[in-house]
């Protein structure tokens, strides 16, 4: 009998087979491939010819300040070594350490603990250049103008006062955005709570906003958008293949470097299907904090049928945070049947059920409401608890096997997919998706 393998965690992978009476539609796993290069000269060569900007060397000039937007923990961008090489090219220009900053685009998430910190920038940068963490409710953020919906856009101040503004993140698939990385570290990563409030709420819900879309996306568009009000000089982009290892980094324009990116990796991620299954057996990897863990759910929703069952393997470095879970207690105290037509009714209103909390609390709200509403969902996890899945409403189990054969009891013979790294695959049914 044939075994297949999730990835759980760094290092540990899950074995298990399929029941009798299961039959393999898909089984998306990684693929090694040859990576001939280092990072850090993927980082030079970038930085020799980037995409639509001049390099750095015919922009800048001694004296001139810098501010580099880095992402935080909840992606696998390997900022420790992309970083030394960029804060090495400035220094050779003449800019001093003095007149950088080093900003972790938090959005709304929780800041990084200091010993965290240390270890994702490197402990050299850590202790020689300024980095701070954004706020999104400091009382210094710059207005910029208004999004298209009308609410202002307030940006950081450190970002928005420095003469050039760089970005260092991962192109990978995003749930609305079609693609992180590149725009996206300004919105939502370095804007006021409002701002993220009313741009996700209102644009979540749009046609087109879904995983590895950019070409007709409204999310993206406007994130895109921002970007530009904020003067985005360079991105630096981490590009991967489907087992998340770095193949290659691009930089340049905001958008144009960003895309060009985009066709470089997406068939590493797009994956041709021509049925739903029945039942869809994935691994959260590369996620492995909080709310970022449900990311890989809306790609497992776009190929399996409504009413029909979604196994997620998942790990979490650290407890479910409290508030979070908290998010989820209100939503089943209000009494309704369908508490996924409740969020959905808040995003149209532009309002969170539990406002002030971090946006990707309410996110995850959000989408694992809207799809318990259409499928069996089942966490199988060592490090979540039972206690923590049923109040995320949650079906539990402690192994794949456990899980797949309390979903067997209603699904006796099951056509399924297996993905061993599910926030790295993007489904590909030949229409988009209607999610909600």
């Amino acid at each position: 009998m044939e075994s297949y393998r999730l990835f759980y965690k760094e290092g540990e992978l899950v074995e298990f087979n399929l029941p009798e009476g299961w039959e393999l539609l898909a089984y998306v796993k990684p693929e090694r491939s040859q990576i001939v290069m280092g990072i850090d000269q993927m980082v030079e060569r970038a930085l020799d010819r980037p995409v639509g900007v001049p390099r750095l060397e015919d922009t800048l000039k001694p004296g001139n300040t810098v501010a580099i937007a880095i992402d935080d923990w909840t992606r696998p961008t390997p900022v420790g070594e992309i970083l030394p090489v960029l804060l090495n090219r400035l220094e050779s220009i003449g800019i001093h350490k003095d007149d950088i900053t080093v900003i972790v685009a938090l959005g709304s998430h929780r800041s990084m603990p200091k010993g965290a910190l240390r270890r994702r920038v490197g402990v050299d940068v850590f202790d020689t250049t300024r980095v701070t963490q954004h706020d999104c409710w400091a009382g210094d953020l710059v207005p910029i103008g208004a999004l298209s919906s009308g609410g202002t856009i307030r940006v950081n101040k450190a970002f928005h006062d420095a003469d050039y503004r760089i970005s260092i993140g991962s192109i990978i698939p995003h749930p609305m955005n079609g693609f992180g990385g590149g725009p996206k570290i300004v919105m939502p990563g370095l804007v006021a709570y409002d701002t993220i409030r009313e741009h996700h709420t209102v644009y979540t819900i749009k046609e087109g906003a879904y995983p590895g879309n950019t070409e007709t996306n409204p999310f993206y568009q406007e994130v895109v958008r921002v970007a530009g009000m904020a003067r985005l000089n360079m991105i630096i982009g981490a590009l991967y293949t489907n087992e998340e290892r770095v193949f290659d980094v691009v930089a340049g324009h905001y958008y144009e470097a960003h895309q060009e990116g985009i066709r470089r990796c997406i068939s590493n991620f797009k994956v041709k299907m021509d049925e739903k299954a029945d039942v869809t057996v994935l691994s959260a990897y590369p996620y492995t904090e909080g709310p970022q863990l449900m990311k890989p759910i809306g790609p497992a929703a776009m190929c399996t049928r409504r009413g029909g069952a979604i196994i997620l393997l998942a790990t979490s470095r650290e407890p479910m945070p409290e508030p979070m879970l908290h998010a989820f207690d209100v939503v089943r105290g209000l009494g309704s049947n369908h508490p996924d037509k409740v969020l959905l009714e808040s995003f149209r209103k532009r309002s969170l059920v539990l406002d002030e909390a971090p946006i990707d609390f309410n996110m995850a709200l959000f989408f694992t409401e809207v799809y318990k509403a259409q499928y069996d969902l089942t966490i199988v996890s060592k490090d979540v608890t039972g206690e923590e899945a049923q109040r995320m409403g949650f079906a539990f189990a402690t192994t794949v096997e456990e899980a797949m054969d309390r979903v067997k009891e209603s699904c006796p013979h099951a056509k399924v997919n297996i993905f061993s790294i599910g926030g790295m695959v993007l489904p590909d049914m030949g229409e988009p998706p209607k999610l909600y």
